[in-house]
């Protein structure tokens, strides 16, 4: 049978909807309609025009029990999806022309939080009083919608097609170490040199344990030795700062480090190769967060407080990368990303 249209049936089609969704979700009619404050014959009706409607069946109903059919599971899914959507278009028009205020989700890498976000959060919140932040802390993948996040910041690439990305920096790696370290052992001058050094090793989730060199011509890859490795980049950056040796971090988080004069560059005209090379770090949200106030001002407060962290004072691809930054947030970046553990 094929359905009618909706404006033949008078039915109110939203209000149906909504009722099917309930009923499945607290398993009866009599509790959807507590819920909803209708009476339960009222509840039995709309399920029943909008079955009429669909010319099919979407509920079981037994004495005690209501169970899908394979139809009505159909529906149901994008019943579920699209009321979402509506609540949250009614709840983003509503927020327009207030201040910003209510529930803020956020997360970020554990290293990048304490070194970035934390100094921001008292400041962010001065601005925007209204504001209840909730910023989780972890190296491993939050989905965002079982998550309830608002906004992710991560690193590199391969992450979900169904995200919004908006980039901030790029995020190169480098080799590094202090200059009491390069006084009692000389400093590389080119990346075979480095078979002379304590070279502390970060173990990376793609495992491969050589350090591919490119000065933007050749890429040479040396096999680090030394007395340390670890998965954690903070781990080896405390080495690293006690003069340990030579380790390899992405520059954001060595970045005031480096510009303070505690850490020198082992080999400045060589960039570290590897899953991270030439990727951003990226701020992320879902679609239908796209126009939440609050979203666009955590965004954009971020945005100009972060910008550079990815990059050494006076890199010849601060200019160029900026110019990328700027065009990919004018068209709204595209979606993609994953993190890397600190």
């Amino acid at each position: 049978m094929a359905p009618k249209k909706v404006a033949d049936t008078g039915l109110d089609h939203l209000g149906a909807m909504r009722a099917l969704v309930r009923v499945v979700e607290l398993g009866s009619l009599s509790a959807a309609a507590r819920e909803l404050k209708l009476a339960t014959s009222t509840v039995a009706r709309k399920i029943t025009a909008l079955e009429e409607m669909l010319g099919v069946p979407l509920l079981h109903r037994s004495t005690h029990h209501v169970a899908l059919t394979e139809a009505g599971s159909l529906y149901h899914s994008r019943a579920v999806s699209m009321i979402a959507d509506l609540d949250d278009t009614l709840r983003v028009v509503a927020e327009l022309d207030a201040a910003p205020s209510g529930p803020l989700k956020l997360t970020a890498p554990v290293a990048f939080g304490r070194r970035y976000l934390a100094p921001l959060v008292a400041p962010f919140l001065e601005r925007y009083p209204g504001i209840q932040l909730d910023l989780r802390l972890t190296d491993n993948h939050n989905d965002m919608v079982a998550g309830g996040f608002d906004l992710d910041i991560h690193e590199g690439e391969n992450y979900l097609d169904n995200l919004i990305v908006q980039p901030i920096s790029r995020n190169d790696s480098i080799l590094c170490a202090t200059p009491a370290y390069f006084a009692r052992r000389g400093r590389p001058a080119t990346p075979a040199d480095l078979a002379q050094h304590n070279c502390l090793r970060y173990l990376h989730p793609e495992g491969d344990p050589r350090w591919h060199l490119s000065n933007g011509k050749v890429t040479q890859s040396v096999m680090p030795q030394g007395n340390l490795q670890s998965d954690h980049s903070e781990l080896l950056l405390e080495a690293t700062c006690a003069g340990l040796g030579i380790a390899e971090f992405e520059i954001w988080l060595v970045r005031d480090l480096l510009v303070d004069g505690k850490l020198e560059l082992a080999l400045p005209a060589y960039r570290l190769e590897n899953a991270l090379t030439g990727k951003m770090i990226y701020m992320a949200y879902l679609p239908n967060r796209r126009l939440s106030t609050k979203v666009r001002v955590l965004r954009e407060f971020l945005a100009e407080r972060l910008q550079g962290i990815g990059e050494l004072p006076g890199d010849r691809a601060i200019a160029v990368n900026r110019a990328a930054i700027k065009t990919s947030n004018a068209i709204g970046g595209k979606a993609h990303l994953s993190r890397r553990s600190a």
